[in-house]
């Protein structure tokens, strides 16, 4: 009796497993099919093109994280792509990060340009390694296939909001390249979406690239 009763646990226990990993499989292709948009912006051979893809305009959230000196650096640029003025223009923030009070360093508005990159319009100096940042949507190709092709982590949805994301363990080296990452290094790559944009039928897209605590970044493009 207590071998039948082994048995049958261990069944059960495998159907279980079995089921999860159906669910989970349709939920990548679920997710992965949602993300197939990407290959409208990645690539984007210049961060202006995105006028001739988006007319009626654009937003960008630019997000990076650093760990210098053993103190924790927040850069962010919330930009807007103006389609009568065709400028790329908007605010950044400097914040370091502290366990209890965060401080912000830094405020100013910025334009951004393919020729140019982020320059203030107040004459503040930008640190040197936002100088010459390149959007990783003019470097990287990413379509539908290249998502399937992909070591999967995590896939997660909100119960509340709808909002969704997946997550893969990748070595790429284009990745490792923008953000100084020797060769043969493995990287998460996340994407993130929202249900009320796909009801829109709207490109919004989030993407980050982390690797361990040391360094975070992650853009978002949005059509207006």
């Amino acid at each position: 009796m207590k071998k039948l009763c082994a048995l049958a646990i261990l069944l059960l226990a495998g159907t279980i497993l079995a089921g999860c990993s159906i669910m989970k499989n349709a939920k990548r292709q679920e997710f992965e099919e949602r993300f197939s948009r990407i290959s409208e912006v990645y690539p984007t051979a210049k961060a202006e093109d995105l006028f001739k893809k988006f007319p009626k305009g654009f937003r960008i959230v630019y997000i990076r994280q650093e760990l210098t000196n053993n103190k924790t650096f927040f850069h962010e640029f919330k930009l807007r792509g103006d389609h009568n003025t065709k400028q790329i223009i908007g605010d950044y923030t400097k914040v370091r990060i502290q366990p209890y009070n965060d401080e912000i360093i830094m405020t100013s508005t910025v334009t951004y340009s393919d020729k140019n990159g982020f320059q203030t319009t107040d004459g503040q100096v930008l640190d040197s390694s936002l100088e010459n940042v390149r959007f990783l949507f003019t470097q990287l190709p990413i379509d539908y296939q290249y998502l399937k092709s992909l070591d999967l982590d995590a896939i997660t949805e909100s119960p509340v909001t709808g909002d969704y994301s997946i997550r893969y363990e990748i070595t790429n080296e284009n990745i490792n390249s923008y953000i100084g990452l020797p060769k043969g290094n493995k990287t998460l790559l996340e994407f993130r979406g929202y249900p009320k944009y796909d009801k829109q039928d709207k490109y919004f897209l989030t993407l980050s690239v982390e690797r361990s605590e040391k360094y975070y970044f992650s853009e978002t493009v949005i059509e207006e």
